[in-house]
């Protein structure tokens, strides 16, 4: 049997296991032991096994994971997700479609810390869309609001799907993050535009709520400046300098801390809980880049990343027919898994054919991650979609999807803009401190 194909197979094979919801570790290590054992024998599998075990837990861009991990966790046991969510209803709610708003910040912020936009959508779909139908906004916005916010986590730093990416593309985490600052601007904007055009056609229904007292307001703000505080203090040493990518990560753990505690708001018992929750996170994480290191040696051993490049090199020269590509690929794959297995998958076949058409592969992480979040809320058939429905079972497919389309339309708008102006991606990591 040739490389290419055993490549082939084993690519189709670590799909299909994690369609039959076989962990992405396992399917991904399982298929690269067994395919690099039928090139170069046993002895030599087991032999890059554990080097790349090795090299995957010894590795200096990743010792930020943990801290990043860390610092979510904390955050979410001294309370700083759930408060966001009530601080923002109150200040916003009371305007057209302010509920909605602010399930959209609530759930970037929880999907900061989950780092997972299934989860993010499970949590959020028990938590905000009770409140909003009780307000009297349709479902479909509601569920529109709750499948889209859950795919902006991802993107918003600290994102552990931008560190793996760079940890897989051999890029440099800060400049990642620096590159998240337009798609993040226009993401905010689009999205508002996504819940306000709507409601201006009287497509969908937001009805106005009684403004919140003074008092109310108040204390809102006061439980609100926090996570913007920490965040902003974090972000801002990255964008000018002060930090770097791992101090960053250590600084914001350390800071989250400190909050916990002069709060009050984190326990002892807490802080345990955190811990464990991060031992048994990184634990999961390490394993899966584990896994995909070991897929990636054996494509590299078959030559199947070569042989595709070879396969495009038709339209090498044009980067933005290789870029449409992709996208129709990734959109299919949205419907089958999620974001991370999918960039997992496609990241090690898709950077040799974006760095041979010249494309920028910070520019690439940010459209591959933007795409792939766009993937799972695409009707008819997006995962955010079908989690939600779980999650609320009694809100129909169709007000689903009616709801999910206005988010669609301003993803896709977003991307056609970072396509036709990439210096929105790339101007800040080239041109920070």
């Amino acid at each position: 049997m040739s490389g290419l194909l055993l490549g082939g197979l084993g690519f189709a094979a670590a799909i299909v296991m994690i369609f039959l919801e076989v962990p992405v570790a396992v399917a991904l290590g399982l298929v690269g032991i067994l395919g690099s054992a039928l090139i170069i024998g046993f002895d030599g599998s087991m032999a890059i096994g554990a080097t790349t075990t090795w090299d995957s837990l010894t590795n200096y861009t990743l010792t930020m994971l943990p801290l990043f991990v860390l610092m979510g966790n904390i955050a979410a046991r001294s309370g700083l997700s759930s408060r966001l969510y009530q601080s923002m209803s109150v200040l916003i709610g009371h305007r057209r479609g302010g509920l909605a708003l602010a399930t959209i910040g609530a759930s970037a912020g929880f999907g900061m810390i989950s780092g997972s936009s299934l989860a993010t959508t499970a949590t959020m779909g028990r938590i905000a869309m009770p409140e909003m139908q009780e307000a009297g906004y349709s479902r479909s916005l509601s569920a529109g609001s709750v499948a889209a916010g859950g795919t902006l986590g991802i993107l918003i730093p600290p994102s552990t799907v931008l560190v793996i990416y760079a940890f897989i593309a051999e890029q440099s985490i800060r400049d990642l993050l620096l590159a998240t600052a337009g798609p993040i601007f226009l993401a905010v904007l689009l999205y508002c535009m996504a819940i306000w055009v709507p409601i201006w056609f009287g497509w969908s229904t937001a009805p106005q709520r009684d403004r919140a007292t003074a008092q109310e307001r108040n204390a809102a703000l006061k439980e609100l400046l926090p996570p913007v505080g920490i965040f902003g203090l974090i972000m801002g040493g990255l964008y000018t300098g002060v930090f770097t990518a791992n101090e960053t990560a250590a600084i914001g753990a350390f800071v989250v801390l400190l909050y916990g505690f002069l709060s009050r708001r984190l326990s002892l018992s807490g802080m345990m809980s955190a811990l464990m929750d991060t031992a048994m996170t990184c634990g999961a994480l390490y394993l899966v880049l584990i896994g995909a290191n070991l897929f990636n040696f054996f494509l590299a051993l078959s030559g199947l990343p070569f042989s595709l490049t070879g396969m495009f090199s038709g339209i090498l020269d044009q980067p933005m027919l290789v870029i449409l590509l992709m996208l129709v690929i990734y959109l299919a794959l949205g419907t089958l898994m999620d974001s991370l297995a999918m960039l997992l998958l496609t990241v090690p076949l898709f950077v040799p054919i974006a760095q041979a058409a010249g494309i920028d592969l910070v520019w690439f992480g940010i459209f591959a991650v933007m795409v792939v979040e766009m993937g799972l809320i695409t009707p008819p058939v997006g995962m955010n979609l079908f989690v939600l429905k779980t999650v609320q079972a009694d809100v129909k497919l169709t007000e689903l999807w009616k709801g999910a389309t206005p988010f669609v339309i301003a993803d896709f708008i977003r991307v056609a803009i970072i396509i036709a102006l990439p210096a929105i991606v790339i101007w800040l990591p080239y041109n920070a401190f």
